[in-house]
């Protein structure tokens, strides 16, 4: 017990206090500003022209992966995760050295700090590289057996089956899952205690990659658990009491947002608690910086014996800073100008859903059977502008709609819909399943469904190939143009080339790329609208799809607050299961200034919602 109190004490009371805490704020705000406006977008340069020199544009799940297990996919994911941990090495450095400076009764400005940590960005980028191509080379055969699992055990049907059934090969793949990840856990802890002390002698002893991997490990043989007490825990801790805090005052700041009547002085209150926040998550992220900071140097000066860190060591390290303070501080104060500036800019160009439309996702899917005439007739009565629907091919060349590859979740069928003739589907009780009213509901053939919307609904039709295709987006085209659709239906796909296919049959049909996640830049593509997934969509990606005359098209929305969010970033259209409720609250938000908008925005921001 006497051991973790004077631990404590050293970590906390001894390092974090006085003159100390003044300078390491101080160089932690200067190191953030000069990462947001520097070494963030020249990581982002580097890592954009690996991925153009590739020539991957990869907007899905599948394709991803297959970049990602590519050479360049590998020196992608090696290249992305070395310069994230440099960046957090050379804030970790200087910190270091300031609380190195504390010890020696020698307090470090933050100019020196910041010079020191960027003297020694090579070797701490070359320390970067060795530790991500080692757990690399550990958790690549950890995710090659989960493939393998997933393909083995998952591979026979659908996999949205498998998520609304859950049988027990479900279950079993999860549990090698769940081990496989504990195994993953377990490999970086060992590896995060082992490497506790690299960026220290990187620093105050010249050590380089391997050489600082090795030299770690020796330290702490034996001193694991040690190590794991006075680091992990400590860090732990900090990251726990920063996370209460923030959550203590965003409820404490909504709470008292409620109680504020009238426009301005909500207004002047809402942008009061927003840098009240702002401040505290800065100060939040200083504190767990620091204690990490602190931790390690604790640790590397107790194992060498010492109190303060050796004049020599220090000199390996030290730099002195030959900047005027006012030069360094003058680059965050114009990143704050430039930041004040877009803000401005992006005011000017915040829609807040003044002409967002609503598309029933496979017609209204929560009321009726999903992709059936009986959901299409809902949509329309729930007054919604587009229906999503999927498209498929069967075995005689027929277009039916269906989502998944097969009919065991909507039917339980075991039958791929290429295998089956449309005859054959057309005995198929969709309906049952979902409730007796629909008994007997069939599945409709596309010429069915676009004869349904007819001019009251248009359609959002998505090719559906699932690793098989005969003539989908030639028999989709020619659909559409028969029932003369072509201006007011959209084709979408997460294909790439059925729809560059879709664009040389018909130029006058609008296409869209679906993307499930983004690998180099879709804006890139032939296309007039992205579909994207709304953990995706931010009011930046919103905007700079509209500057490329995209339109943004998010799905799948279904609660009212993440309604609200994107109606708050102004996309263009919102696919949900519950068209009626989103109807309800565009017409409701109709009634609104912009400047209530604005602060039902900025309000639910604040909540976090």
């Amino acid at each position: 017990m006497s051991r973790v109190i004077d631990t404590w004490y050293d970590v906390y009371a001894h390092a974090l206090f006085g003159r100390t805490v003044r300078s390491g704020l101080a160089y932690d705000l200067i190191y953030k500003a000069i990462g947001v406006t520097l070494l963030a977008p020249l990581g982002a340069w580097v890592l954009q022209r690996l991925i153009d020199t590739s020539g991957a544009v990869s907007v899905t799940n599948e394709a991803i992966a297959d970049f990602l297990v590519s050479l360049p996919g590998l020196a992608f994911v090696l290249l992305a995760a070395a310069l994230t941990l440099t960046s957090v090495y050379a804030e970790l450095a200087g910190l270091m050295h300031i609380a190195a400076g504390a010890g020696r009764g020698r307090p470090v400005s933050w100019r020196d700090a910041l010079a020191t940590a960027l003297y020694a960005l090579p070797r701490l980028l070359h320390l970067a590289l060795w530790q991500v191509g080692i757990l690399l080379a550990w958790l690549l055969p950890l995710a090659a057996v989960a493939a393998l699992v997933y393909k083995t055990l998952l591979g026979a049907h659908d996999i949205n089956w498998y998520l609304t059934e859950r049988p027990p090969v479900f279950l079993a793949a999860l549990g090698i899952g769940a081990t496989l990840a504990l195994a993953a856990l377990a490999i970086l802890l060992r590896y995060l205690i082992d490497w506790a002390l690299t960026v220290p002698l990187c620093l105050y002893e010249g050590s380089r990659g391997r050489q600082a991997l090795r030299r770690s490990a020796e330290l702490l043989r034996g001193q694991r658990l040690r190590t794991f007490r006075i680091v992990v825990l400590n860090l732990l801790l900090a990251v726990a009491v920063s996370a209460l805090a923030l959550w203590l005052a965003d409820a404490a700041l909504g709470a008292l947002l409620r109680l504020v009547d009238g426009m301005r002085p909500l207004v002047l209150a809402t942008a009061l608690a927003v840098v009240l926040l702002a401040a505290l998550a800065i100060m939040a992220s200083f504190f767990v910086m620091a204690v990490l900071a602190v931790s390690i140097m604790h640790l590397y000066l107790s194992l060498m014996g010492v109190d303060g860190l050796p004049d020599g060591r220090w000199n390996t390290a030290a730099r002195r800073a030959g900047t005027s303070r006012w030069i360094i501080a003058g680059g965050p104060l114009l990143a704050l100008l430039a930041a004040g500036g877009l803000a401005a800019h992006t005011l000017s160009d915040l829609k807040l859903g003044r002409k967002t439309l609503v598309t029933a996702h496979r017609g209204s899917s929560a009321q009726a059977p999903e992709n059936t005439l009986a959901a299409l007739y809902q949509a329309i009565s729930d007054g919604a502008d587009f229906a999503e629907i999927d498209v498929q091919e069967t075995a005689d060349g027929a277009l039916v709609l269906l989502h998944d590859k097969d009919l065991m979740r909507v039917a339980g069928i075991p039958t791929n819909i290429w295998d089956a003739k449309l005859a054959d589907l057309r005995m198929v009780d969709v309906g049952n399943r979902f409730g007796p009213a629909f008994a007997g509901e069939e599945i409709p053939t596309l010429e069915e469904a676009l004869t349904a919307a007819g001019r009251r609904l248009a359609l959002n039709i998505e090719l559906k190939y699932n690793g098989h295709d005969q003539q989908l987006a030639e028999r989709v085209v020619e659909a559409v143009r028969a029932a003369g659709c072509a201006q007011r239906c959209i084709i979408t796909s997460l294909n790439r080339n059925g729809l560059a296919r879709v664009r040389e049959l018909a130029p006058e049909i609008r296409i869209g790329q679906i993307v499930t996640a983004a690998l180099g830049n879709p804006r890139g593509l032939d296309v007039d609208l992205l579909s994207m997934s709304q953990a995706q969509v931010t009011p930046a990606v919103v905007r700079t799809n509209r500057r490329a005359w995209l339109e943004t098209h998010v799905w799948t929305v279904d609660s009212e607050a993440d309604m609200a969010r994107m109606l708050d970033y102004g996309v263009d259209n919102i696919i949900t299961n519950r068209p009626a409720v989103l109807r309800d609250m565009i017409n409701a938000r109709a009634e609104l200034s912009d400047g209530e908008l604005l602060l039902l925005a900025l309000g639910r921001k604040l909540k976090g919602q």
